[in-house]
């Protein structure tokens, strides 16, 4: 099974393989913020600093919304995403 690390807390959570990263912040109380949780608002930036390539691709409402919150390399909106297998992900203020 995937394992998602978040770096901010060092705090690493087995998922299984499709879960939604925003099911998964929600049961385990991971320090991502959440408001809109359709992909439009921007709030729950994150840079996935390991692992891009095991989640979901960047559908272009996601990419808009990115580009109008970060330039930061790496950027995905948690709510968007599934994972495919191991990330490391951190919360971009």
């Amino acid at each position: 099974m995937p394992q998602i690390t978040f770096s901010d807390t060092d705090e690493t959570v087995e998922v299984p393989v499709g879960s939604s990263l925003l099911e998964v912040c929600e049961e385990h109380g991971a320090p991502v913020p959440f408001s809109c949780t359709s992909g439009a608002c921007g709030t729950c930036i994150i840079a996935l600093e390991e692992g891009a390539g095991n989640v979901n691709e960047v559908a272009a409402d996601e990419r808009q919304t990115i580009l109008m919150t970060t330039d930061v390399e790496g950027a995905r909106l948690a709510c968007q995403l599934i994972v495919q297998g191991d990330i490391t992900v951190k919360v971009l203020d």
